[in-house]
Order: structure tokens, then sequence, then C-alpha cells
């Protein structure tokens, strides 16, 4: 067998499918910790369905000695192949056990640098090699859980209406009271609405005949609109919103951007929570989270004090966490213009961007800054 390379299993699994994305050995051994068996199967599932071949062996959390045992051993029984080792994650015991091993078995040392998009070989000599692949989004969310359901797949319509998306996404800036007045007549329809239904909208003449894109949907005079398609009743109460910061975020040509992605996770139990994310990218080795929103951000709830923007910030930051790990990042586009000071500060502390109301006239440039373009 020619190259066996082997990876520290941690909380953080990117570097480690980072590195088989890049070297693709031919086979993989995954040292692992008990406290790692699940971590360890996501990633080995993973690599399996790309036709690698994998090998688990467990070593002590905090025993040096078995962990340079185990190491010495494995090292030994690959002979002749080319070893080497991502030293990338595990616990210091076991970071400090591996590294003895193969650095007085002259063998191959890397650690991955996900920030400036490295990998660095710090044995047996010293150099940086340009991290070259890109993990898809269904990969980087399988090896954290979750399994994708759905997600748009053809994105032909949204581009077919795109006159009226752009057209609503300016009166953000241009007439703050439209979206506000579109939201308040919408407020009380929803996917089991029996349609068709017929309401009243502001007198705006641009986006009473920009509505006749949008299938079936009638204008008819006194401003009525007749909705009879859940599908247009669900872009007017705000899908709008994601299929415009969608077409802005595809035009900067990421490796890859889904929309309305659709799942579960995976639980040893019977109930498999669902979730569903707005907008993913990935670009390098990371995976960004975009969340759109048009409700008031400022708007209190059930007689709290505090507006709904923080819900929106505590969805972002418990969904980041678990699927995004250390790596990725999370931003939240308002269609309204935040004004709590206490969710702005909040934000930051979260680490979560935050690009609303008249910033969305500069949302191409941010989305790129962002994400490091």
């Amino acid at each position: 067998m020619g190259h066996v390379h082997m990876c520290l299993v941690s909380d953080q699994p990117i570097p480690n499918l980072t590195t088989v994305l890049q070297f693709k050995p031919e086979m993989v051994i995954l040292l692992k910790t008990k406290e790692m068996d699940e971590k360890a199967r996501l990633l080995e599932d993973v690599l399996k369905k790309k036709n690698y071949v994998v090998q688990t062996e467990t070593i002590e959390a905090y025993d040096i000695n078995n962990v340079i045992n185990v190491s010495e051993s494995l090292i030994n029984k690959c002979k002749g192949c080319d070893v080497s080792l991502n030293i990338t994650g595990g616990t210091k015991i076991g970071t400090l056990g591996t590294f003895q091993a193969f650095y007085t078995s002259g063998k191959a040392i890397y650690y991955v640098n996900t920030k400036d998009n490295k990998i660095l070989q710090i044995s047996p000599e010293q150099k940086e090699i340009h991290i070259e692949v890109s993990i898809s989004i269904a990969d980087y969310l399988a090896v954290y859980g979750f399994q994708i359901s759905d997600y748009v797949k053809d994105d032909g319509y949204i581009f077919r209406r795109k006159e009226l998306t752009k057209y609503l996404a300016n009166t953000v800036i241009s007439n703050q009271h439209l979206i506000p007045a579109i939201n308040s007549a919408l407020h009380s329809y929803n996917e089991n609405t029996p349609l068709p239904i017929t309401v009243k909208l502001t007198h705006d003449k641009k986006l009473l005949a920009l509505l006749s894109l949008l299938d079936g949907v009638t204008v008819r005079d006194k401003n009525e609109v007749i909705i009879n398609e859940h599908d247009s009743l669900k872009y007017l109460k705000g899908i709008w919103f994601e299929e415009y910061v969608f077409m802005i975020a595809k035009a900067l040509n990421p490796d890859e951007i889904k929309l309305n992605v659709k799942g579960r996770w995976i639980t040893k139990g019977q109930h498999s929570p669902k979730n569903e994310f707005d907008i993913m990218i990935a670009k390098g080795n990371r995976l960004f989270l975009i969340s759109c929103k048009t409700a008031n951000p400022d708007r209190a709830k059930d007689g709290n004090d505090e507006g709904v923007g923080k819900e929106f910030l505590y969805e972002l930051d418990s969904l980041g966490d678990r699927a995004l790990g250390l790596f990725g990042k999370r931003m939240l586009v308002s269609a309204r213009k935040v004004n709590d000071p206490a969710v702005r500060e909040r934000a930051k502390i979260f680490k979560v961007a935050l690009i609303d109301g008249n910033n969305i006239l500069n949302l191409k440039e941010n989305l790129g800054q962002w994400l490091g373009q």
C-alpha cells in the first residue's frame, strides 16, 4: 500500500477531512479516544462514501505511553509505506504522543491552518502547502451529523422574477414603509391557508405591475391582489429577500452555494431533529451561513421588552455552533434596520456579521469582504 494517512479525531473534523481530500491517501487511519467514537463514525461514513479505505484505532486520551505505543505499532505495520500524520486535532496528550512517535520515525507531520487556507508540514522539513480542495456543503454538514434532505436544485424561477425581487430590495432604502405594509397585509396567512386569498397592498404602481411575474397572482382595481399559489404567498411574506441575498452571493462565484437547505440531525434515538438553513456557501474548506429576515427586529414578542432581533441571533449562534464548528462563519442580513444597540452588541459577542437596512445597498461588497474575496 502506498500512502497511509493518520488523523487525530476531535470535535473539529474539518482539518481531518481537508488533508484526506488534499493528499488522497490509499488508507486513512483515524486515531480516536472513546469520547470521540461518534465523531469518528461520522467522519468515517463520509470518507467511505468517497471510496477511501478507513481504519479506526483507539488511543487513551490521557495516557501518553499508550498513545506512543499505538502510534509506533501502526508505523511498524506500515513499513514500506509513505506514512503521514495530521496532528491538528486531539487532546494535548494525544498530540504530544503521536508527534513524538512520528517525529522520531522521520515521518511527515502536518497541521492545518484553516484561517490562512494552508497545510503546514512541520516534519521532517518545514514547508507550507496551499489548500487546493473545497469541502462540499453536504460533506461539511455530514461530518457534524447533519444529513441534507432537500434544497433549491433549480434556481431558474428565482432569476425569472429577479426584477420584482430587486425592486423589493431597493424599496428597503427608497421606500421604507412598503415592506412593513406587505408584511402586515399577509401576516395572518401561511402555507396552510386555503387559497385563493385577496389582500390590499399599498398603492405602488411599479410593484403592482411587477407582481405579474409571480405565478397565480392577479392584480385588480383598488390595489386588490388575488393570490392563488402558496409559493407566491411565501415569496411575498419574505422569501423574496432570501432570493435577493442568494442572487447577490451567487454572483460572487463561491465554490458552492445552496438555498433553503433542509435536513435532519443524525441521532442515536428515534427522534431526529429537523433544521432549515436559509443560505449556505462553501469557499475553500470553510462554510458560511446566512440568515435572512424581513420582520422588524426591534418588535417585542410575548410581553418581552427585548426585540426579536435577539432571537435571530440566538438561533444563528446555536445552529452555527452545531453545524459550522470553529471554522465556519455566520451572518444575519435584515431588510429592516436593527436599532436596538443591545442586539448589535450581542452580534459582536456572538461573532455574527450583521448587514441591515440601508447597508443592503452595499450587500455585494460586504459579502465579498466577509467571504475573504
